[in-house]
């Protein structure tokens, strides 16, 4: 049996074509995109989408930034930003600097079964979009669920 980090670069590549019938997500990526997962142990699990080189190296390059941000702080990207900027987490405790923010959504961050953090990101669509398609394969994936903070 696949491990789930696997199992869910196998579920986002079924959401594909779903997301790429979005006129503007079809447009916008043209089927180029990439998603890196990161297990506790720290396997990676990885697929780059589509038939643009430039394009898949892009998409590549901005999901690995995501995923090892989500992978070091247990923040989605985006949500770990606005509680640094806000006063509420101090991103020295995370080692990662401001310079080195990401910023943009689709890093999520994600629990196995046993309450370990898994890390993942996807790049290609637009942000929300970006997160959607990662929630949605891992609503399929047996044991795996969003990590949630408390305010």
């Amino acid at each position: 049996m696949k491990k789930p980090a696997a199992q869910l670069v196998d579920e986002i590549e079924k959401l594909m074509p779903e997301f790429l019938s979005d006129p503007i997500e079809g447009e916008r990526s043209r089927g180029n995109a990439a998603v890196l997962v990161i297990e506790p142990s720290g396997d990676t699990h990885g697929r780059i989408f589509g038939t643009d080189p430039d394009k898949g190296r892009q998409c590549f390059g901005i999901a690995s930034r995501k995923v090892i941000q989500v992978w070091r702080t247990g923040y989605a990207t985006g949500e770990f930003e606005e509680l640094v900027y806000a006063g509420k987490l101090d991103e020295g405790a995370f080692g990662v600097n401001r310079p080195d923010f990401i910023g943009w959504q689709g890093g999520v961050a994600l629990e196995s079964a046993d309450g370990a953090l898994m890390a993942a990101a996807f790049s290609g669509f637009r942000g929300i979009k970006d997160v959607e398609i990662i929630v949605k394969a891992a609503a399929s994936v047996p044991g795996l669920r969003v990590r949630v903070h408390a305010p």
